[in-house]
Parts: C-alpha cells; structure tokens; sequence
C-alpha cells in the first residue's frame, strides 16, 4: 500500500468522523495504522490508534445519547483493545468499565418488554458485563452488580434458563470463596455452553473473547490460592561411552511445587545415529505429588562402530497440568552426549600410572641434587596427593576434571626436571652453597682463635708475676696452684669445644665427589686434610693440658720452689699459644 493509498484512508477516517460515522472512522485508523506499523513508522502508527481510540469512544457516546447500549459497549470494547495494546493500562480499564456498563444498561432495556426472549437477551448482556468486570479485575464489583441485577429483575426472570444464565457469576464466586476446582469447572461447562451460545443467539458473540478472558481472570484468582505444581528435570547422561557399547539416557522428573501434576507426558528427542534399543521413548504418568520424583530411562546405541569422537543432541520434551486444567510444557536439554572410539578413563589411568613414576624419580632426583631438600620434598608430597586425587576424579567419572589436574601435575614434574636437570644452574648453586660454608667456618673459627690466645696471655700474665717472686710456698702460693690447675682445665675444656667445632666445620664441608670440577675437588681434598691436621694438633694439645693439670708440679706442698715451676708454666703456656695461632691462621689461609 503507498502512501497516497494510507493518506486516502485518512482522509475517509475523518470525512467519516465529520459525518459522525464513528465506528466506521475508527475501522480506518486502525487499518492505516497497521501500515504504518508494518512499515516500521511505530510513531505514526500510535498517533493513528489513539485517533482510533478516540473515535471509537465517541461512537459509544453517540451511541448511548440514542439508548442503543449494546452498540455503544461494542465501540468501547474497541477503544479498550487498542488503548490496552499500546499499554494503557488505566485508560484501557476506564474503557472496559464503560463497556461493561453500556451493557448493564442494554439488559436493562430488554427486560422492559416483559418477553421471555427479551428478558434472556438482557440477562445474557449482564452477565457478559459482569465477566468484563471480572476480566479488568474488578471481579467484586462484577459480582455485586450481577447479583443487585439479579434481585431488580427477580420477578421477570423466572424463565429456566434464564435462572441459569444468573446463577453464572454466584458458581463463579463460590468457586473461588471456596476454593474449589469442581465447582469452577461446573461453572466454566455453564459459560461455555449457556452464556456463549446466549451471547450468540442474542447477535452479541462479539462479546464472547471478553467472557473467556473473563474466564482465564477466575482460573488466576483460583491459581493464586491454589498449590500450583512445578516440575524440573534433569538429564542424567552417561559419560565415557564408545561407539560399540549399549548404555542408558535417563531423566531426573521433580515435582517441587505445592500441588499435584497431573497428566505428565514425556518424550525422548534423540540425534539421528543413536538407535533406541529399550525403554519407552514417551511415557504418561497421571499423577506426580509434590515432593515426589521418578526417573525416565531408555537404552539407546550408536547406529555405527565409528572412528575418532562424536556428539549427540538429546532433549527431552513434556507437559502437564494443573488442578484447573492449565497445561504446563517442560523440558530438558539439550544436553551433549559424547562417543569415543576408545575409553577416556582408561587413558587416563595410563596417563596416571606413567606421572606416579615420573613423581616417584623425581623424588630420587633431588635427594642428590644441591638444593634445599625439605621444601622441594614438600611439593613432591603435594604432586602425590594431588594425583590420588586424580583417581578419585576417575571413580566418581569426572573425567574433565581428572584430566585437567593430571595436565597440570605434568607441567610441575616437567618444570622441575627442567630445574633439576640444569647442570650449569646446579653448579653455581654449589659454588654459591661452598662460598656459604667457608663463610660460616670463619666466623666460627675467627672467634675462637681470639678466646684462646686471650686466654693463654692472661695466664702467661700471671705465671710471670709468680715468677718474680722467690718466696717459699704459702697458705696463699698453694691457692694460687689451685688456681693455675683450674685454668688448665678450662683451657683443656675450650680447647675440647674447639674440636668439637672442627668436627661440625669438617660435616658440613661438601666431599670432592660432589662436583665434577677437578680444581675445586683438590682444593676440597687439601681443606678436608688441613682439618684434620687441625683436629689432631687440638686433640695433642688437649692431652696436653691435661698432663700439665696432673702434674705433680702443682701439687700443694708445704714448700715449693715457686719461680722454676712459673717459668715452666709459661713455657708450655707461651708453646700452646704458637701452636693455637699457627693452626688457626693456616685454616683461616685454607678457608680464603
């Protein structure tokens, strides 16, 4: 249609008005706006229904100036389907109210004539104008105003079906009072087959879409207030199938909502090149209480043994309904159904028998490698449960899971292979581990050396100030013996405690086999070597001083050349103090 075609029909739409011819006008807006629509102008379009609109409610009002209600109520019906589409809601209501009363007022028009056909006719428009009243939502004052026209009109509407036609709306409400499903379904038998055949007879079926929605507005309220059902399902699909097995689809059916479902049809929808070998591909159950569940299963087969992987769609379709009659429809899926020509989880396993003993070499590995041990072996425990874990992935047949941990268990043992594996970083690290070592020695031996000298000067100190004197041995000289013998003892102690610490450098000192160069494996041969000749001049020294301490020489005796046994104290004094130094100074030489 152009656009000269839609401006014509405009034109005629509003000569039509001017005439006063409104229902007629109102037509033409609605069909020139419906090409506008189909052409996409939505803005033109919604201009000319709310011409329309207008249009339509100004017939009904021309209409009821001349008492012709029922025409008047048919324009408003009108305006109320074109406001209400364009979503106006309130002006749409204030529309389907007016109609409702056009109504009312036309059935009061036809009870005036007394005849039992008129009467039907007026009741018939009652009641629809009550369903209308019940469709907008104001089901209250449907009711009340068909129950007062009712007791108006009492006298005249004695006709049978007439009485029937009026007692409609009271089954209605009952029903919903009452909440019962029997009695509105005997109500809905009586709209269906006495107030829509009247509405017909009356040459007012236009009415009848208005007494249906009025109908599906009773059927919420009801819903509302009844246990509604509500079904779930759940595809339960196998996992690590091949093309030569036989295996079951199943589906998980639940009824988690408050009411019983009734007449539950189910469907299997299976991809072409599965052939179904058992079980019932549709299933009806009459009825599923709330709470309750039932499983659905078929045994089905690849049509052919393939090669590589393939996927199969399966669905699963159904319906049900509610204790009103209201059919629900439901489904399940898609859902992936995967066919290999080999088993995924056996692989697996493969894959994870081959890592357990890369793990386990691992392991090994590192006990003869340079590094820290402790935490490496922590991450290798770590690896182990990791891969236990894998198994259990495998039994519970979470295979996408188990195969992704078991790659990434991989990427760590191949990492450290790599790291463990580097030669050149493993060197380095030893150097930097014999650096670390020889650093440690010093400030070990450092220390000691300078406590020992310290104290063999103290004593030379004093056993020359005994020296210089030549008196005869005292009360006092004898304190002063004691006095000696105590500081050779602790002179042996330190000089035990200095062995003892070259037996700790010596432990932690790396051997020449664990490098393969041979200048550090010489120079690791001498240093070894230089302390054990440090270790045995300790140990000789040590004996020493213990000879020296149990010599009779400082026995307390009444009398005692004291100036003879001084200069030999400090003899052996002064010749441990040069045997200490040398010693220290050529380990210290040793360890730069």
């Amino acid at each position: 249609m152009s656009n000269d075609d839609i401006k014509r029909i405009i034109e005629e739409a509003t000569k039509e008005t001017l005439r006063e011819s409104f229902t007629e006008a109102g037509q033409k807006y609605i069909k020139a706006a419906e090409v506008l629509e189909q052409r996409g102008d939505f803005s033109g379009a919604e201009k000319l229904y709310q011409q329309a609109a207008a249009t339509f409610s100004k017939a009904a009002e021309k209409y009821r100036t001349s008492k012709s209600f029922k025409n008047a109520a048919l324009n408003m019906t009108s305006a109320g389907d074109i406001l209400s589409d364009m979503g106006q809601s309130v002006q749409a209501i204030a529309a389907y109210s007016q109609a409702a009363d056009d109504l009312f007022a036309a059935a009061g028009e036809h009870l005036m004539w007394g005849e039992d056909a008129e009467t039907k006719k007026g009741a018939t428009l009652a009641i629809a104008g009550s369903m209308i009243y019940i469709m907008i939502g104001k089901d209250t004052d449907g009711f009340h105003r068909a129950k007062t026209f009712a007791a108006e009109n009492a006298s005249k509407m004695m006709f049978p079906a007439v009485v029937r036609l009026s007692q409609i709306p009271q089954m209605l409400e009952s029903a919903i009072q009452s909440v019962d499903v029997n009695a509105f379904a005997s109500a809905e038998n009586a709209v269906v087959t006495e107030l829509k055949a009247a509405l017909a007879s009356s040459g007012a079926q236009e009415f009848s879409k208005y007494v249906d929605k009025g109908l599906d507005m009773v059927r919420e309220i009801l819903r509302g207030k009844l246990k509604v059902p509500k079904i779930s399902m759940q595809l339960d699909l196998p996992v690590d199938m091949t093309f030569v097995e036989q295996f079951p689809l199943r589906v998980i059916i639940q009824n988690v909502g408050d009411g019983a479902a009734t007449k539950l049809r189910i469907e299997w929808h299976i991809d072409e090149g599965l052939d179904h070998m058992s079980g019932d591909k549709a299933k009806t159950i009459s009825s599923l209480p709330p709470g309750e569940s039932t499983t659905f299963e078929i045994n089905v087969k690849s049509s052919q043994e393939l090669m590589g992987v393939k996927e199969y769609s399966i669905l699963v379709r159904g319906s049900y309904m509610d204790e009103l009659n209201t059919e629900y429809s439901l489904q399940a899926g898609p859902g992936t159904l995967v066919l290999k020509d080999f088993k995924m989880s056996e692989k697996i396993v493969r894959d994870l028998d081959v890592t357990e003993a890369r793990v386990e070499i691992l392991g090994s590995t590192i006990d003869e490698s340079p590094l820290d041990k402790n935490p490496i072996h922590r991450i290798v425990g770590g690896l182990s449960k990791s891969l236990q874990q894998v198994r259990t992935d495998v039994d519970e047949k979470d295979l996408d899971t188990a195969k992704a941990r078991l790659g990434v268990i991989n990427q760590m043992v191949d990492a450290m292979d790599a790291i463990l594996g580097d030669e050149v970083m493993m060197e380095g690290l030893a150097k930097t581990r014999n650096y670390e070592k020889k650093v440690y020695a010093m400030s070990v031996l450092e220390p000691i050396r300078e406590n020992i000298i310290s104290a063999i000067t103290e004593q030379e100190r004093k056993m020359e100030s005994e020296a210089s004197s030549s008196r005869t041995e005292s009360p006092l000289e004898a304190e002063k013996k004691r006095k000696v013998v105590n500081t050779l003892t602790e002179l042996k102690a330190k000089t035990s405690e200095i062995i003892r610490d070259l037996d700790m450098i010596y432990s932690q000192m790396p051997s020449a086999a664990t490098t393969d160069m041979p200048d550090e494996a010489a120079r690791r041969t001498r240093l070894r070597s230089a302390l054990d000749s440090a270790r045995t001049k300790a140990v000789h020294v040590e004996s020493n001083l213990g000879n020296i301490a149990n010599d009779e020489t400082f026995a307390v005796e009444p009398t005692l050349d004291v100036p003879t046994k001084a200069e030999l104290t400090l003899v052996v004094l002064r010749s441990l103090r040069n045997s200490i130094t040398q010693m220290m100074d050529e380990k210290k030489a040793e360890l730069e």
